[in-house]
């Protein structure tokens, strides 16, 4: 990846996700502030995490199109104008739309997040996705955790809606950055897909294609039980540590950035070590990390050690916001449908982040925080079993077809690069199965 790429990639990524470090602590304050109920807010939060499910069909056009930075673009354009538009809203409808644009869960975080992930591991070398998801990944922390810290600052001396204003330059800058991107062998891709036979590129995966991958629905399954287990704690560690444990305000804070700090210094050697051991070793890490975690919690006795605890939660965040990606990458076995394996990641998380909570507020009144986390921990564990049983390691299979499917495969084409900039077909070897 050039320098070009790289701060078109990378900066549109940090700064569009920087939000985040407003959404998770500040925007349901704000909502409440603007009038909103609890109930509303939370109907609202649902909403948006369910338009995140928009990402797989996009993430399925801009495969065929070979072609992400329109898409990408556009996310950050709507990104912007609602964190701009925020504080004019006003009423449940108008509030609405523009949380759905501008959540941590809505349709355009989970764009930018998806779409930028496919893209550097489009512009990656094949033996080096891991490693390029990883340095991708450790933008993230570092937009969030500083805009979290300032913000809390900031809303102290000027009130929560004060932050919307410097934020909206930030998420700008973000639309700036992402015309500095400039995918070079873009053409050259889509000539690939426009002039190889089809049959000859097909067979090698048509069995994964038509849905009857276990190994990748097995995977989807426990994703999604991943995000199952961790998304409660987003809700409810907040207050068990207010209530339960009677931390002060700045425990919460602690909480969150030590969380994010774990993830920054965990996702580009995760990604690293992933590409030379194999992506198996690190997701059953990251699985067995998240129930840990979870454990730990339910017979936390103090505010501190719940704060000491969530550096488990990077742990399991950074290696899973890495690694599954480039599994699911691989899984595919073909580099032009990585908006679609990211889309599938993506996908997972929003139906477990949205399923978990749901299910944890109906057994949080009766079990109490420690129940509910104890209870969480034993599916975590069960969907660690799960992942050790039926999940198989995907990096040294990704290169290599099955006997079956070497036999029916049809003579693959040379592909030249000529002059960085189109495919060319060697004419002798595009014929030779005539």
């Amino acid at each position: 990846m050039n320098l070009r790429n790289r701060i078109g990639l990378y900066g549109a990524y940090m700064l569009g996700m920087a939000g985040i470090g407003f959404t998770l602590p500040f925007l349901p304050l704000y909502l409440a502030e603007k009038g909103l109920s609890d109930r509303q807010i939370g109907v609202v939060s649902t909403l948006a995490a369910l338009t995140a499910l928009a990402q797989f069909p996009i993430g399925l056009w801009a495969d065929r199109l070979q072609w992400r930075k329109p898409f990408l673009l556009a996310a950050l354009v709507l990104l912007a104008a609602s964190t701009i538009l925020l504080p004019a809203g006003h009423g449940v409808l108008a509030l609405g739309v523009l949380v759905v644009l501008f959540a941590e869960n809505g349709i355009c975080r989970a764009l930018v997040e998806s779409l930028s992930g496919a893209e550097a591991a489009t512009l990656a070398a094949p033996d080096r996705v891991g490693a390029a998801l990883g340095a991708l990944r450790l933008f993230r922390p570092i937009g969030v955790v500083a805009v979290a810290l300032v913000g809390g600052l900031w809303a102290e001396r000027h009130g929560v809606g004060s932050i919307l204003t410097w934020l909206a330059v930030i998420q700008s800058l973000a639309v700036v950055a992402c015309f500095f991107l400039q995918d070079q062998n873009r053409l050259a891709r889509r000539q690939m897909t426009d002039l190889v036979n089809h049959d000859a590129l097909a067979v090698r995966s048509a069995a994964r294609r038509s849905g009857y991958d276990r190994g990748l629905w097995a995977f989807v399954a426990v994703m999604v039980l991943f995000h199952f287990c961790n998304a409660p704690g987003g809700v409810y560690l907040g207050l068990f540590l207010k209530r339960d444990l009677h931390a002060p305000d700045r425990m919460l804070a602690y909480a969150f950035v030590i969380s994010m700090l774990t993830w920054m210094v965990m996702a580009w050697p995760a990604g690293y070590l992933a590409d030379r051991i194999g992506r198996r070793p690190l997701l059953i890490a990251g699985w067995l990390t998240m129930a840990l975690r979870l454990v730990l919690i339910a017979v936390a006795g103090t505010a501190w050690q719940i704060v000491t605890i969530q550096v488990l939660d990077g742990v399991a965040s950074g290696l899973f916001s890495v690694l599954a990606g480039a599994w699911v990458i691989d899984r595919l076995g073909d580099a032009r449908r990585a908006s679609e394996a990211q889309a599938i990641v993506g996908s997972s998380l929003v139906f477990g982040s949205a399923l978990g909570p749901a299910v944890a507020a109906q057994v949080v009144d009766a079990w109490g925080y420690r129940g509910l986390f104890g209870a969480l921990a034993v599916v975590g564990g069960g969907a660690t079993l799960a992942l050790i049983a039926f999940v198989p390691e995907s990096l040294r299979a990704a290169g290599a077809a099955s006997p079956g499917e070497a036999e029916l495969a049809l003579p693959s084409p040379a592909l030249e690069l000529v002059s960085g900039e189109a495919l060319a077909i060697r004419p002798e070897v595009r014929h030779a199965d005539h």
